[in-house]
């Protein structure tokens, strides 16, 4: 399976965290270039550059009691 694999499932774990927040978390397709993140909620977005810093924000936002 590779790296994309474990890339894959890790995305689709943080996506349903932030799902349970309230949130939704998208990304760039990565054949249009460097895969990009994004947070929604009520028509605003964040942008996160990568894994990391989407799990930061889901810190931030889980502690705000946004959950």
């Amino acid at each position: 399976m590779g790296g994309a694999g474990t890339g894959d499932k890790s995305f689709a774990n943080l996506q349903a965290q932030f799902a349970r927040a309230g949130h939704q978390l998208h990304r760039t397709n990565a054949e249009d270039g460097q895969v990009r993140y994004f947070s929604t909620r009520w028509g605003l977005v964040r942008e996160l550059g990568n894994l990391d810093e989407a799990r930061a924000f889901l810190a931030q936002i889980q502690i705000g009691g946004a959950q």
